[in-house]
């Protein structure tokens, strides 16, 4: 027979208030770096885009079709760069995300909080007032 055993600690108000005041700040927190990454994923896909332009353009045999695309995609890059500086939730275009971005996925996951009910707080849960959203 397998019994269960209750993980909870009672709180008081103030604990669980100063809880859900640390878990808000924790997402919060989280959030703004999960910007940052993006924001500076889109630069580097900016940069990747100029070299391409400046070495196309420094190729003399390059065809106009060539310096078109990359000028084309160099101005996709710059597009999606603002969008996502100015919104960082907003979504990258496949097309200008960096050609590393399949690695560093891999080896930098953003996993999903953990939901925590307001019955039972731990200090390093994501907030429940994501869930209010």
């Amino acid at each position: 027979m397998i019994r269960r055993v209750s993980t909870e600690i009672p709180v008081d108000d103030e604990t669980r208030a100063a809880l859900l005041l640390f878990n808000e700040r924790l997402e919060a927190s989280a959030a703004a770096d999960r910007a940052a990454k993006r924001i500076a994923k889109a630069e580097r896909a900016k940069t990747e885009a100029a070299a391409a332009v400046r070495k196309v353009g420094d190729n003399p045999n390059a065809s106009a079709e060539e310096k078109a695309e990359a000028e084309a995609r160099y101005k996709e890059a710059v597009d999606a760069f603002n969008t996502i500086r100015d919104n960082p939730d907003a979504e990258m275009p496949k097309a200008t995300q960096p050609e590393d971005a399949g690695a560093e996925a891999d080896s930098d996951p953003d996993p999903e909080p953990t939901e925590v009910s307001a019955d039972e707080e731990a200090p390093a849960a994501a907030s429940s007032a994501s869930e209010e959203e």
